[in-house]
């Protein structure tokens, strides 16, 4: 006690010592909370079948491809998916639904318009929400504002259009899946610039049981310190949740009173809350008392030139990636059915076959920044040029990847695209990216077939699944 009372005696004497001490604690603290979603994630390690294997060799080759060939359309009695598009993003969406969506024929598409997609119809969802909606709801004024445009015949420029728009779609979306599809035993949203591997989600589903309430996704932190799944990572949801969260007018029954729609209880929240996929969270929460299953980086809303492999990631099944461009949404999924045929689960290292095809050329580019963030120690001779600084990366076992510009020498412990650099670069010089291809190859990729020919890693044996995180 003694001694408190004397260290209390100091630090009133110096009370710059205390606001150090409160602010280094807060931040400590602070730091910690935010990486919750970050923590060691449990794994388990699992065997699944292959349920959407890539075409087959003969008919990749033939002139009128298939890609929907081998999709296991009868699962889709099973599972409903719900894509949700802004009106007038027609590139975007057309090129979804070339691809991604292509096989989906029980498909669902919700937009704030009714419209016609090549023969898809998009439902106008905000037609479906009670018209309290209009009343002081000044960001639904936009949606008001098309309507009697387009009924006057007239046209509606998309800079007319409010993004704040979204978020009245989630809600009216859910209710609308499971009123169409009340015995489907999963439910899952994607929205259009979201690309999904098919085969991973229907092995992950075929670990878990469709009765329990699950809600599957990537975390991200909304108000009051709470979790939901963000929308650009793609989320799903079961049908156990789904029976306890919009319950039917009696046991046994698949008829939805209005009242109970996710859409009329929670009008008030959607029009307080910025966000509409954090609205459904804290709507799950409310009435069933279940709360986000995280699974990332499974479920990830990272866009293709920052996908980040990091050791640990290398068998880590993949799920989803956000914000692709029409072009990479097509060369991507063309590349996904055209591959060497092949039944292992797609994880992290099979993207890089697609990402780092180019490392056949050799372990480095020219005017390419591959996002590595770590400049070396200053007294490292690893600064004075690009060479130098791949060797060192070469010799630092924690080193995957390296940069050099500006005669700053960058180390990454993980793998990234990245993208190309303007040549005239600002007058800065040169900048040059490398890989580190041997220890890749340690690790699996880039290995040799029987006649001695370069292959690209194809994916693991055995992958490493993510035990979902309660938020």
């Amino acid at each position: 006690m003694a001694t408190l009372n004397v260290l209390a005696g100091r630090l009133s004497r110096r009370p710059g010592r205390i606001l150090f001490l409160v602010v280094v604690l807060f931040f400590f603290a602070y730091t910690l909370k935010g990486r919750r979603p970050h923590a060691p994630q449990p794994v388990h390690k699992a065997k699944t079948r292959s349920f959407f294997p890539p075409l087959e060799q003969k008919s990749a080759n033939s002139i009128e491809l298939d890609y929907c060939q081998n999709f296991p359309k009868d699962l889709l009695n099973e599972v409903q998916v719900v894509l949700k598009v802004a009106a007038g993003e027609t590139a975007v969406n057309k090129a979804h639904l070339n691809t991604v969506t292509s096989c989906i024929t029980n498909l669902i598409i919700v937009s704030e318009a009714e419209e016609r997609l090549g023969d898809r119809q998009v439902i106008d969802i905000l037609a479906e929400l009670p018209k309290s909606y209009e009343v002081n709801n000044l960001d639904f004024q936009a949606y008001i504002n098309h309507k009697k445009a387009h009924l006057e015949g007239e046209t509606v420029q998309e800079s007319q259009r409010s993004f704040k728009l979204d978020r009245f779609k989630y809600l009216p979306m859910i209710d609308k899946a499971y009123v169409s599809s009340p015995k489907a035993k999963w439910y899952v949203f994607l929205e259009s610039d979201v690309y999904f591997f098919w085969d991973t989600l229907f092995r992950l589903l075929s670990q878990l049981d469709p009765t329990e309430p699950h809600y599957l996704g990537a975390p991200h932190k909304g108000s009051e310190g709470r979790w939901f799944a963000y929308g650009g990572a793609g989320f799903v949801m079961s049908n156990g949740l789904m029976k306890q969260l919009i319950p039917a007018k009696a046991p046994g029954s698949t008829e939805i009173p209005h009242e109970n729609r996710l859409s009329v209880r929670f009008e008030s929240w959607v029009k307080e809350e910025a966000r509409g996929d954090a609205v459904l969270s804290y709507a799950i929460q409310n009435v069933t008392g279940h709360r986000l299953e995280a699974l990332d980086p499974t479920f990830t809303s990272d866009e293709l030139r920052r996908i980040t492999t990091y050791r640990d990631r290398w068998c880590v099944p993949l799920l989803s990636l956000h914000q692709l461009s029409p072009e990479q949404m097509e060369n991507l999924w063309k590349w996904e059915r055209t591959r060497p045929y092949n039944l292992k689960p797609f994880t992290y290292s099979s993207l890089l076959s697609y990402t780092h095809s180019f490392l056949a050329n050799g372990p480095s580019r020219e005017w390419w920044d591959n996002l590595s963030e770590a400049p070396v120690p200053n007294d490292r001779p690893a600064h004075r040029n690009a060479g130098m600084c791949g060797s060192e990366c070469h010799n630092d076992p924690n080193c995957l990847q390296w940069s050099f510009s500006q005669t700053v020498c960058r180390h990454s412990n993980y793998i990234r695209l990245g993208d190309a650099v303007n040549k005239e670069n600002g007058g800065q010089g040169e900048f040059v990216s490398g890989w580190d291809t041997e220890t890749f190859r340690t690790l699996g990729f880039g290995v040799s077939d029987e006649r001695g020919e370069r292959k690209f890693y194809e994916g693991c044996d055995e992958a490493t699944w993510l035990s979902p995180r309660m938020l």
